[in-house]
């Protein structure tokens, strides 16, 4: 059986827009069942005073990941882009993505006690009117966001390369969809609580990047949350074609 492998390969780019007391957390979305599992396939940053991530997972420093193929922590494999291109080098710099320029050098990223992937992630806004920014770009790949009270409900961000600012009003979570027609789904969706759905997949499909803790924002810094940081990485879908 060989395996060819087409596709649209797009670079990488940032654009930052970030207000001070920001909360923001960077995410890798893997497009693919049985794929490479490098978690560049839709990179993106969802931002917004006091946003907290939800998990049961750990954070971890930089120095825990030891950038490279040995596939610990999850996402930390051999690309089929080339070399170094899985999301760490995206987040962490010195690699292919970006130019090596590195989206946060000093982020943590989220995982199991094992270095595995970790399942159900939610997001809290600062208040119940907090806006939060979510900003992607790529080729045929769409991401999307839900209320945890109510999954079936899917608000997707508005075109690929889109980006949305939107005031959830409570808890949600975010869904990846791996071909996206320019107004639907018409491929696989993976969700953030991978019980409301993942594929049929035991790993989930999304990792994510960000402070240990949140810091607290400053009285008054709640009227601020209308601006966010937009972080945008394109890069491309994959189609493997077996015979």
């Amino acid at each position: 059986m060989k395996r060819l492998l087409s596709g649209l390969f797009l670079s990488l780019f940032v654009i930052a827009l970030m207000p001070v007391h920001a909360d923001t957390y960077y995410g890798g979305y893997e497009d693919t069942v049985g794929g490479d599992y490098d978690y560049n396939d839709l990179v993106f940053s969802l931002s917004g005073s006091g946003l907290v991530l939800n998990s049961s997972g750990a954070w971890y420093p930089e120095s825990a990941a030891a950038l490279g193929t040995s596939g610990t922590p999850f996402w930390n494999h051999s690309s089929f882009d080339g070399p170094n291109y899985n999301v760490g080098y995206c987040i962490y710099g010195g690699g292919s993505c970006n130019g090596g320029a590195a989206l946060d050098s000093g982020a943590n990223f989220l995982a199991s006690s094992t270095k595995g992937s970790v399942n159900d992630v939610t997001f809290t806004p600062g208040s119940s009117t907090a806006t939060v920014i979510l900003g992607i770009a790529a080729d045929k790949n769409e991401l999307g966001w839900f209320l945890t009270s109510d999954p079936t409900a899917i608000n997707w961000i508005g075109g690929v390369g889109g980006s949305d600012s939107f005031t959830p009003g409570g808890t949600f979570g975010l869904v990846g969809c791996n071909d996206w027609t320019g107004s639907s789904c018409a491929g696989t969706e993976f969700f953030s609580v991978t019980s409301d759905g993942n594929g049929g997949d035991s790993t989930s499909h999304f990792a994510f990047f960000g402070p240990a803790a949140v810091a607290t924002p400053e009285p008054g810094t709640l009227g601020l949350v209308g601006s966010g940081l937009l972080g945008l990485v394109g890069l491309r879908r994959r189609k493997v074609l077996q015979s």
